[in-house]
């Protein structure tokens, strides 16, 4: 038998403005720059690099835009106090655009919402448990769909800040605006089955109950795969 040749394969260029981003990213990590840290000047860095201003500063702005780093006009780059929610703001608008990518929601949304109400249990004040019964007043007596969706939004949100982690907080925010806003679209949950869901999981909450929480999270989360 001969040898098998296998063929070969395109060769895979990586831009040189990603290159730029990877090597900037690279440098703020190995020196353990912190927020507000200032960066090397565009003429150390395209001397550095080995790149034109152009292709520089395409790179900084691309790394500006997700909340990377800071550029100060007549001052200079510095190190940004990273914000999740401009990574969040960037992966809603690529996801909302298709329109099958429901049931991924659904799965990430079980995964993220019931998974945090063991820390919710955990951490949660009598303060907390008064603010979530205030939000969902304002979910049942809602006089649109709108208003509903936009209570329900805030409603799952702050029980996400109760968990007390900021890439949670931000990721499930990112997921219940996306339903929310699907919410106020498709007018698929009537506002008493929704008020009603939440009262049952303050319900358990204030008894501590994560086990009976976690269920009513389910079957409340499922309820959009109904219809």
């Amino acid at each position: 038998m001969g040898i098998q040749v296998r063929k070969l394969e395109p060769v895979k260029r990586t831009s040189l403005t990603s290159q730029v981003m990877e090597a900037v990213k690279s440098y703020i990590i190995d020196n353990n720059l912190q927020p507000g840290d200032r960066l090397p000047t565009e003429k150390e860095l395209t001397t550095t690099l080995g790149v034109s201003r152009n292709i520089l500063r395409e790179a900084l702005k691309s790394l500006e835009a997700v909340g990377l780093i800071e550029i100060k006009v007549g001052d200079g780059m510095y190190v940004s106090d990273f914000d999740y929610s401009s990574v969040v703001t960037h992966i809603s608008f690529a996801l909302a655009r298709n329109g099958k990518e429901l049931d991924h929601f659904l799965e990430a949304r079980l995964v993220i919402e019931v998974g945090a109400l063991d820390f919710v249990v955990e951490r949660l004040t009598e303060d907390e448990l008064a603010k979530l019964e205030e939000i969902n007043t304002r979910v049942s007596g809602a006089e649109s769909v709108e208003e509903r969706a936009e209570a329900d939004l805030e409603f799952h949100k702050s029980l996400l800040a109760i968990a007390g982690n900021p890439v949670l907080n931000e990721f499930g925010a990112f997921l219940a605006r996306f339903f929310a806003e699907t919410l106020a679209l498709t007018d698929r949950h009537s506002t008493q089955v929704t008020a009603s869901a939440h009262k049952a999981l303050i319900e358990a909450l204030r008894s501590r109950d994560a086990g009976a929480a976690k269920e009513i999270m389910r079957k409340h989360i499922l309820t959009w795969k109904e219809g």
